[in-house]
């Protein structure tokens, strides 16, 4: 009796739901359908079950090979996965596309060496987006270890330096929707983000580095390393820190509170959740903002310096002179014809039909505009799930500004690993705007506009470049990177200026939406663990306030705060701080110091 995986067994233990629907007697048709909604809703094991039935039935469909390959990937069956791309190749040779799927299994499999013969092959065969290849393969050499982590150790010729890095999301390739989507909108992967511009950064000093996924693991780097000295760039939160033994540690975190969580705060007796012992662990501390540098150095004994994420990417090469006119809106809108947006939708008593009715509204930014004459557009980004962005005045602000203002049209970009299901509306109402114990009142508005989908960073620019202002209300912030990317863009905010954005967010190149302090509320205390400190908090009348005063500026005055918004992102989150830092923990490394 053969003791091999049973592939289609194992699938369909594993699968629920439409599953159900499966009685043996489909057509292809249907259960190419099945498959459909099955991926729709990430269920990779039901996409896989389907996806093989469809290849008994048509073998010679090329396409049907392709998605199983897919779908046995993201079920884990990597092997099988390998076998159906293969069938796939047999019957087309040379396709680049497939070529570029068997790259990315070789990756996942840990295989570098087939990856990046793949990665090459197809690029020669034509694959066109030669960008993303060129990303994947740079990725490559970061992560191949090989070399590095056998036989590079020991006595002989010593490179000056190396650095490590690592976090707890793999670095994300905003090139390509497929890859920058995984994580996107889930805990900490924020942290990838900034890890991105740190490896930009090394990238333009021409320093060596190597990303690690688990530094943990390592016994003593110096035993494997090549480098006189070895620096470890950690980015995690104080109660996942990971430390790299025989490197000089610095763990990257962003903080926005005054303080770090007190003993008498701390949930569990665990010493993970002691955020001022585990920091405490690594040999220097880096955060991004002022405000949240100064909290930590009131709790850790530790060496603390503010080295924000550097932003050195899609920067215009000069400010505006003008906010966008009609042209420059409509050329960015095409740009993002794959974008849907849905109209604000927000009356709980009957939320699945308001749901269902918004759903249906589903529109591309230039169907939406072109029902309004020169729109101004207001956008914003924010993880939908994180309680401190503070969308309800946002929106409850901006509605009554629209009041007076027909060409004012906001377009919200939100993160969640929900993305696609519809629930934009609902998850806005759960996570940002309902609180127990009150009523809510209704917000219905073609004024405002949603988006789930996830933009690479050439969409992320267009986005950017077609508005006018930036919005930001949020209660506190670690370094607060789409707000720093849209003034890179040349972009005018409309934003609070406490916490992180204390740094860079002023008169001189932002309206400035006023805020007052309160101690944190019952919600933000249970989210946070944390009592007695407080929060900075937006009245929707005065970001009303706020808008009117950004849309009545004069060209002069707008073009004045374009250009030292953007003076602002090159002078303080440009590669010189940085470098700057860096060179100093070297120095004193080469000179034999520690602290």
């Amino acid at each position: 009796m053969s003791r091999s995986p049973n592939v289609g067994r194992a699938l369909k233990k594993s699968i629920t739901g439409i599953a159900a629907q499966f009685n043996g007697r489909e057509t292809p048709a249907q259960l190419r359908r099945y498959a459909d909604q099955a991926r729709a809703q990430q269920d990779w094991a039901g996409d896989a079950f389907f996806r093989r039935k469809i290849c008994e039935m048509e073998p010679e469909r090329l396409g049907a090979w392709v998605q199983y390959g897919h779908a046995l990937k993201e079920s884990g069956f990597h092997a099988r996965a390998a076998e159906a791309y293969k069938r796939a190749l047999a019957l087309k040779p040379g396709d680049p596309e497939i070529t570029l799927q068997l790259g990315h299994l070789a990756k996942v499999r840990g295989d570098f060496a087939e990856a990046q013969r793949c990665f090459e092959e197809a690029r020669a065969g034509g694959y066109p987006d030669r960008d993303h290849i060129d990303f994947e393969l740079k990725l490559l050499r970061k992560i191949d270890n090989s070399r590095l982590f056998w036989g590079g150790g020991g006595e002989g010729d010593k490179v000056p330096l190396r650095i490590f890095l690592s976090a707890p999301a793999k670095p994300v390739n905003e090139t390509d929707r497929a890859s920058a989507s995984q994580g996107l909108g889930r805990s900490d992967y924020s942290y990838a983000f900034a890890m991105r511009g740190f490896m930009a950064a090394l990238d333009e000093m021409e320093v060596d580095y190597t990303v690690v996924e688990r530094p943990e693991a390592v016994a003593d780097i110096r035993d494997r390393s090549d480098a006189e000295i070895n620096i470890h760039l950690g980015f995690y939160p104080p109660e996942l820190i990971r430390v790299l033994k025989g490197a000089y540690n610095i763990n990257c975190f962003a903080w926005e509170f005054d303080r770090l969580r007190s003993r008498d705060e701390i949930p569990s007796d665990h010493a993970f959740a002691d955020q001022a012992e585990m920091l405490s662990i690594a040999d220097e501390i880096w955060v991004p903002s002022e405000h949240g540098a100064a909290a930590v150095r009131e709790g850790v004994a530790k060496p603390v310096h503010r080295t924000p994420s550097p932003v050195l990417s899609n920067l215009v090469k000069r400010a505006r002179d003008h906010a966008p006119n009609a042209r420059d809106v409509d050329r960015a809108s095409r740009a993002l014809g794959a974008v849907n947006w849905v109209p604000l939708a927000i009356l709980p008593r009957v939320k699945e039909t308001v749901e269902q009715a918004a759903h249906a509204r589903t529109r591309t930014l230039q169907a939406i505009l072109s029902e309004l004459e020169s729109p101004t557009l207001y956008v914003s980004v924010l993880n939908v799930h994180d309680y401190r962005k503070q969308a309800e005045p946002m929106i409850a602000g901006f509605l009554r500004f629209a009041e007076t203002n027909p060409r004012a049209v906001l377009l919200l970009k939100l993160s969640t690993p929900f993305r696609g299901r519809g629930l934009a509306n609902r998850i806005l109402l759960e996570d940002q705007i309902a609180h127990a114990g009150r009523m809510i009142p209704p917000m219905v508005s073609e004024r405002i506009w949603l988006t789930d989908d996830v933009l690479t960073r050439e969409e992320m620019s267009h986005l950017y470049d077609a508005a006018s202002f930036y919005l930001c209300t949020s209660y506190a912030e670690g370094q607060n990177l789409p707000l720093i990317e849209a003034m890179a863009r040349g972009v005018v905010p409309v934003s609070v200026d406490h916490t992180a954005m204390r740094d860079y967010i002023s008169d001189n190149d932002a309206v400035v939406v006023p805020s007052h302090r309160r101690p944190l509320d019952l919600r933000m205390s249970h989210r946070y663990r944390m009592v007695g400190t407080a929060m900075n908090v937006v009245e929707p009348s005065d970001l009303a306030h706020a808008l009117a005063t950004a849309q009545a500026l004069s060209p002069e005055a707008y073009a004045h705060k374009s250009a030292a918004a953007l003076a602002e992102v090159q002078n303080q989150f440009g590669l010189a701080p940085f470098a700057d830092r860096l060179n100093a923990v070297v120095e004193r490394l080469a000179a034999g110091g520690q602290a």
